[in-house]
């Protein structure tokens, strides 16, 4: 009774305009904003996802300076921002000028060039220091590497980007998953059926065999998941 009636007092709060949103009209939105910078990629969006609702136009903005990632934020009231993968996006440009002290981080490089579909061995691969301008999806363990399918035509000395490579799931779809609940230090565990595929530390929702009931929960290891606090 209470949770209805702070439900209902939230929806008050709304604009009485506000649109509610799901992953369909979000990935329409991000696709009308890649076609009119003319960049090519799609977003990593799952169509039934549900987003908060708004009142203006969503805005999407390349993230960091590169179209591998984008911004998309709600400027209304109660607005809100979110950052959507593209896959296939295009990476920032190098700027001119950076200073040769710039900050460097460890990656792996292609050691020789690499036809689409090659299934990566510890010879393929070298590490590299890269410029801490990259962007943040680089590779940069072998063991995340190693096994995975290339997707693309890469060359020799091209740094290795998790867009790259298939998806290594650590949850299937329809698959069966272990789900943890922490409660005041108290774990519980539960038999669950997974609704979507996840990747390690991707928010998904699954299926509570016991009660069939839906629970929004994040991936933490090959077949486990944990419920999100405070979303159920």
């Amino acid at each position: 009774m209470i949770r209805g009636g702070i439900a209902l007092f939230l929806a008050c709060l709304l604009p009485l305009n506000a649109v509610a949103l799901d992953g369909q009209v979000v990935q329409a939105r991000i696709a009308q904003a890649l076609s009119d910078a003319g960049q090519g990629g799609a977003p990593v969006v799952s169509a039934s996802r549900p987003y908060p609702p708004c009142a203006d136009p969503l805005e999407v903005a390349p993230h960091q300076g590169g179209w591998q990632a984008v911004q998309v934020t709600c400027a209304g009231p109660g607005g809100w921002s979110r950052v959507i993968r593209i896959e296939g996006g295009t990476a920032a440009p190098r700027l001119p000028g950076v200073p040769e002290d710039q900050p460097q981080r460890p990656a792996l490089v292609l050691a020789e060039s690499l036809p689409r579909g090659t299934v990566l061995e510890a010879g393929h691969l070298r590490e590299a220091p890269i410029g801490a301008r990259a962007r943040g999806d680089l590779v940069v363990s072998l063991d995340s590497a190693i096994g995975r399918r290339l997707k693309s035509n890469l060359g020799a000395g091209q740094p290795l980007l998790a867009r790259h490579l298939e998806h290594d799931w650590h949850v299937a779809e329809g698959g069966p998953v272990t789900i943890a609940t922490d409660l005041g230090g108290i774990r519980i565990e539960a038999a669950g059926v997974a609704l979507e595929p996840g990747q390690m530390g991707q928010d998904i929702r699954v299926t509570n065999a016991g009660s069939g009931e839906v629970v929004h929960v994040t991936v933490t290891g090959r077949n486990k998941v944990t419920v999100r606090p405070n979303i159920r």
